[in-house]
């Protein structure tokens, strides 16, 4: 499964170059600064030995119970990260943007253990890209490389430990209004142009109970919906919803 999975990614690149040190650093600056501003010796060695990639939009990145088989810092794109359920339903778990990685790709590479999830890039992305056995190695040789890697394992921990209480704890209809709420003030207010299925996916339900919480949100004067659209009408209502316990 292993070579499967190297295979996959090896033909899904577009392009794979070796650019100078400098070019790296310039590049992981804008995002990953602070990483940046901290690396040892042993961590430039590392960075270094990064190559650069480019994938289409749609690839696999990781395939559930497969080897992890690369470490990766995103330059450009966003990656989603979803579990499939026995039914068929998607759970979105988080995205991997600029500046974020992967904490189970991580949670892998450290523990030895097959993807627990699938990862699909969502964009054309492009990265700086380390296979397995240099990013161990690094963790070994560099002490603020090793610090940098727990410090974002811990900060996803918490990320991940909020979704599992949102979803045991708080009503569907508070979490999709949430969803609604951050999509809106990233298109700055603008239509959304999404499908009722997305939506589904993204909080692991069905297509008709999110159709229903939505009709239910319109009746509210919060949104109207057209087809493969929906449009903020009252932002203050939105909240209200997001905030009800």
């Amino acid at each position: 499964m292993k070579a499967q999975n190297e295979c996959l990614l090896q033909n899904a690149i577009s392009t794979e170059q070796h650019l100078p040190l400098k070019d790296k650093l310039d590049q992981l600056s804008t995002h990953y600064s602070d990483f940046v501003t901290s690396c040892d010796t042993a961590c430039l060695n590392l960075m270094d030995q990064a190559k650069q990639v480019e994938f289409p939009a749609g690839t696999i990145m990781f395939r559930e119970c497969e080897p992890c088989s690369n470490f990766i810092w995103l330059i450009e794109g966003s990656v989603r990260v979803y579990k499939h359920s026995p039914d068929g339903r998607e759970m979105t778990f988080y995205r991997v943007e600029p500046g974020d990685l992967c904490v189970l790709s991580l949670n892998s590479l450290l523990g030895r253990r097959p993807y627990p999830a699938e990862a699909i890039a969502e964009t054309d992305i492009t990265g700086l890209m380390l296979n397995g056995k240099k990013f161990i190695k690094g963790i070994d040789d560099s002490r603020t490389f090793r610090a940098y890697v727990m410090k974002i394992l811990t900060e996803r921990l918490h990320e991940m430990m909020t979704l599992v209480s949102e979803i045991a704890f708080q009503r569907l209809d508070l979490r999709l209004a949430c969803l609604l709420g951050q999509r809106f003030e990233r298109s700055g207010g603008e239509k959304l142009d999404v499908t009722h299925a997305e939506l589904a996916c993204e909080l692991g339900t069905t297509r008709e109970v999110v159709s229903r919480i939505l009709k239910e949100f319109e009746h509210q004067k919060c949104i109207q919906l057209s087809r493969g659209k929906i449009q903020l009408i009252s932002q203050q209502a939105l909240e209200w919803i997001s905030q009800v316990n």
